[in-house]
This record gives C-alpha cells, structure tokens and sequence, in this order.
C-alpha cells in the first residue's frame, strides 16, 4: 500500500486532502504539532474507513520533519514516494 505523508493535517485543507486520498487507498500519514488534535482526526478519518496514522513533528521545523519516524508495523507493505509536495502555509 502507497502512504501519503500530510503536513499540517489540520481540519481544513490537510484533512479534506487526507479523506481524499484515504478514499482512493492510500494509507494516510498525518503529521501536525498537537497530539490532541491529531488523535481527533486520526479517530475521524478511521471512522470514515481510512487507514490513517498520527505523528507529532513541528512542520516547520526541518529537522523535525527529516526525521527519525517509526517503523511501519511488519504487516504493512513497503512504501514508496515516485512525488512528494509540502504544503506549508506562509507565516502571518
């Protein structure tokens, strides 16, 4: 199965974006700042049948985001990226 890495898995943009591609198969990969919240939608998009996990970085943090992240479980397939993008809202 192919994961999409969403950063900024927000309520707006980065969710819509997350049911979208959860819809289409992917497994989802959240990554936002608040684990409360990110529980929230983590909860949300299981209910509406997505696979979809939870990971606490600061997306605007570069180290952050490049890493270490957890070992997918063994029963999950290899993923792999043949594209990428970040969305990353300009700071007001």
């Amino acid at each position: 199965m192919t994961t999409i890495a969403i950063v900024g898995g927000g309520p707006g943009l980065g969710r819509a974006v997350a049911r979208r591609f959860g819809r289409e198969g992917f497994d989802v990969a959240l990554i936002s700042r608040s684990r409360e919240h990110l529980d929230e939608r983590v909860a949300a998009l299981s209910a509406d049948g997505v696979n979809a996990r939870g990971y606490v970085a600061d997306g605007r943090d570069g180290e952050a985001l490049a890493g270490p992240w957890p070992t997918p479980p063994a029963s999950s397939a290899p993923s792999r990226c043949s594209s990428g993008a970040l969305y990353r809202p300009a700071n007001s």
